[in-house]
């Protein structure tokens, strides 16, 4: 029999029937709107989370003490009840009230001293807090880094450029404005050369970065950059350092490099291994692969519900198979005594329940890319929802496997009527 006839002779079933075809792929329809909807939202999730973790830098390589205060405990320590500046990056450590940062000057010169062929950039970071004496009044987040910092993380400028290595060396008392920042205290104004207060010390304004779209990491637009010789034992703080940042000269030598950067602190610090060293290493590539293994794990979770809806739905596809089976016993009989073999009423059986479900299917991937848009500017995620070939072949997949799978028991139970006791069902 050919294909083109048991589809037509599918449609027509289907169209005979329509309301009991419509409630039959109703479940279908909710449990691939459901795996389309998780799907769609998945992948939108994974795109910005690989766009945020981009804005990281995919060469860089971060080290961070294990065990030191974050900025968030270095701000509720000096104001009781506040919360952290704007842009302070959330897991860099600070200021030794708690405990003290591991990473020390010699690590940082151990570092640098790496083969330059593989790094091509090194920074400490100090993170910590000052208000501002002038204009707004405002408590920002200060970073304390090194002349490299601008360069490894890829800044572009407004005005000026990032600090020297002199200013580094010399402890010079200058400052790089994140974009918003220079705005809220300078207006429109150029202020490169002049000076801005901050916690009762004047710094010079060598730069201000061009406007940065903001990650889920932290805000370079509402933050000061200065040397961080300047910030290390000022006021109290730690001479060591929260974290460092190391840049492999390109992707394909990142890992040679976390290698290299592992051993030295390995050795220095004398631990046998990562799991118990007062430190850790990441690459960009593994915050990604950590973020993205969480939101893979809560999309299974969500898949198997979507199962027990696919479920249901293939149930209620072989209920009304078995039932059209038994309405259709005379026609069975009939084709049988013509010539029609026992292949030919099972594709015929087979080919209706797969035709169900993969309108089920289209009927499903529209509305669920419906609700993936709906529920994200409902919860406002920051998210696009996308619906790929990926994501289209697998529901169509899923929708003919549930026909196959739900309806060749009907099929088969049809394909075996005896062609004589057929004939006589009344």
């Amino acid at each position: 029999m050919k294909i083109t006839n048991l589809l037509a002779e599918a449609g027509e079933s289907i169209v005979i029937n329509k309301g009991r075809s419509l409630l039959t792929v109703l479940g279908i329809v909710i449990g691939i709107a459901a795996v389309t909807t998780i799907m769609g939202l998945g992948e939108g999730m994974d795109a910005k989370i690989a766009s945020e973790v981009s804005k990281l830098g995919s060469t860089n390589v971060s080290v961070e003490s294990r065990n030191a205060p974050t900025t968030q405990e270095l701000e509720e320590l000096q104001n009781p009840g506040h919360k952290a500046p704007e842009g302070a990056p959330v897991n860099q450590k600070s200021k030794s009230l708690l405990v003290e940062p591991t990473l020390t000057e010699q690590d940082l010169t151990a570092i640098k001293a790496i083969d330059r062929e593989l790094v091509t950039g090194v920074s400490p970071l100090v993170a910590t807090i000052a208000k501002i004496q002038s204009g707004t009044g405002a408590t920002i987040a200060v970073q304390g880094v090194s002349e490299s910092y601008g360069y490894i993380r890829e800044y572009e400028f407004m005005f000026g450029n990032f600090f020297t290595r002199k200013d580094v060396t010399e402890k010079n008392l200058v400052t790089v404005l994140g974009h918003s920042l220079a705005n809220d205290v300078f207006g429109d104004v150029n202020p490169v050369g002049k000076q801005i207060n901050l916690s009762g010390t004047d710094y010079r304004v060598v730069g201000v970065l061009a406007e940065t779209e903001p990650s889920q990491f932290d805000n370079p637009n509402v933050v000061a950059f200065v040397p961080h010789t300047v910030v290390v034992g000022k006021n109290g703080t730690s001479k060591n350092y929260g974290s460092i940042i190391v840049k492999a000269v390109d992707e394909a030598s990142v890992e040679q490099v976390k290698t290299h950067v592992e051993e030295i602190l390995l050795a220095k610090h004398g631990y046998a291994n990562t799991d118990e060293a007062d430190f850790t290493i990441k690459s960009s590539a593994e915050v990604l692969s950590s973020i993205t293994g969480l939101t893979d794990l809560f999309r299974k979770v969500l898949m198997i519900s979507a199962a027990v809806s696919l479920l249901v739905g293939g149930i209620g596809i072989m209920n009304i198979m078995l039932v059209s089976v038994t309405e259709r016993t005379r026609e069975i009989g009939l084709r049988k005594a013509v010539g029609a073999k026992t292949r030919h009423i099972m594709m015929q059986f087979l080919t209706e329940a797969i035709v169900l479900t993969i309108i089920g299917g289209i009927l499903g991937i529209a509305l669920g890319f419906i609700m993936a848009s709906g529920l994200t500017k409902a919860l406002d995620l920051d998210i696009v929802p996308s619906i790929s070939v990926e994501t289209i072949v697998v529901t169509a997949g899923i929708s003919i496997g549930v026909g196959l799978l739900f309806g060749t028991y009907p099929a088969y139970k049809a394909a075996k009527l005896d062609p004589i006791d057929a004939l006589r069902y009344e």
